[in-house]
């Protein structure tokens, strides 16, 4: 029995020495050699999954011209929404604008403004419960003026292909001198921006042509008018040498022949004589139109052209003969452009006509002008043949 007992305590205690030599052999494995799994990362809760209430974003635009010291107000910004693939065309009143946002989003921004460039802008607009706040501040800068100009021949309306001209802007700024194309007769430039520039034109054989222009649209064209030289009186030039002026004056002399003397008939004195009168108008009937065909201004301005003065004289000394006739002088323009310019226009050179007259004699209270604009067409628009008949100024005897 002791024996037995015996036996079973040795083998109790050969089975701890087996377990703790498996253990110890447990607690040699080289660590180092095993690679780490990467656990994976929490999951962050949105403000709403976590009981958080989320305050929207606010955006914030505003529109600049060049810097930020001048607001652009009349700018437009166009919002596209990646997200729901929506766009929204917004005025910036004031030069700025707010939008609210409750969702998330991916935005593409596009600010523009009339006579200005573009600017792009891409934001991601994210939500939380504190609420976000982001601006996008559009500088723009002045889109240049594409501008092309042509010369025509003020008499012919034909094109000019030798033209000159000569561009300036403000104080003598961004000066231009170019040479139209030799096919086309047209010269295309760019110019920095919207504003009134000084336009010089030449060509040979005609005067010189200078004007202020004002260049409202990114798109202009301007047609300038030259008048031909006149060709020069050679009785009223300096002395030639002798030579050259006999040359000149037996050309074309031929040897006169003797002519059989006429005898004049004597007339009595009691034969009456008919009046001999100039009336280069006709006679003046009320309400009855003249149209004055030999009168010229320069391109859309008021001004006169010195070539007016043969017609308006004429037109002066009718007047003087007529001390109590009393005159409208009426002006008409074509239909392109704007009407309220056109009309304001046409009275601006009647009131020309009215300020030579005065110049002349002519009372001013026998004058008065009025500005038809395009509402009195003698043929269609439709062309410029027809354009030009409709530009024209008309006298209409009242009195």
């Amino acid at each position: 029995m002791f024996l037995q007992k015996g036996k079973i305590f040795l083998a109790l205690v050969a089975c701890l020495l087996v377990m703790g030599s498996g253990m110890a052999q447990r607690r040699d494995v080289d660590y180092s050699r095993i690679k780490a799994t990467p656990s994976a990362r929490p999951v962050m809760a949105s403000p709403v999954q976590s009981g958080r209430t989320a305050n929207p974003s606010i955006l914030t635009i505003k529109a600049f011209a060049v810097d930020i010291s001048k607001p652009l107000t009349a700018a437009i910004a166009s919002i596209t929404s990646r997200t729901t693939g929506k766009t929204q065309v917004l005025s910036l009143a004031n030069g700025r604008i707010e939008q609210v946002f409750n969702e998330p989003d991916v935005l593409a921004i596009e600010v523009s403004g009339d006579g200005y460039t573009t600017a792009f802008r891409s934001m991601t607009i994210a939500v939380s419960s504190t609420g976000n706040r982001y601006e996008f501040d559009a500088q723009l800068d002045p889109a240049p003026i594409k501008l092309t100009v042509w010369a025509v021949d003020s008499r012919t309306n034909k094109l000019i292909h030798d033209a000159r001209f000569t561009i300036s802007g403000k104080a003598g700024k961004t000066t231009l001198l170019l040479t139209p194309d030799s096919t086309t007769g047209l010269v295309k430039t760019d110019l920095p921006g919207k504003g009134v520039y000084q336009l010089t034109s030449s060509a040979n054989g005609y005067g010189d042509f200078t004007k202020s222009i004002r260049l409202d649209s990114v798109q202009s064209e301007a047609r300038v008018m030259l008048t031909p030289k006149k060709a020069p009186d050679i009785t009223k030039t300096q002395a030639l040498p002798e030579a050259v002026v006999k040359s000149a004056k037996t050309a074309y002399v031929e040897t006169p022949t003797a002519k059989p003397a006429i005898k004049v008939p004597v007339l009595s004195s009691n034969l009456p004589m008919p009046a001999v009168t100039n009336k280069p108008f006709g006679p003046l009937e009320k309400g009855k139109a003249i149209p004055l065909r030999n009168i010229y201004f320069d391109q859309s301005s008021p001004v006169l052209r010195p070539e007016s003065s043969t017609e308006l004289d004429q037109l002066a000394a009718v007047l003087l003969e007529s001390p109590t006739t009393k005159i409208e002088i009426r002006g008409h323009t074509d239909n392109q452009g704007d009407f309220d310019s056109n009309v304001k226009l046409s009275r601006d050179r009647c009131q020309a006509v009215i300020d030579y007259l005065a110049s002349k004699g002519i009372a001013k209270n026998r004058l008065k002008a009025v500005g038809r604009g395009p509402i009195d067409p003698v043929a269609p628009n439709n062309n410029e043949e027809n354009r030009k008949k409709n530009r024209r100024v008309e006298v209409v005897p009242v009195l």
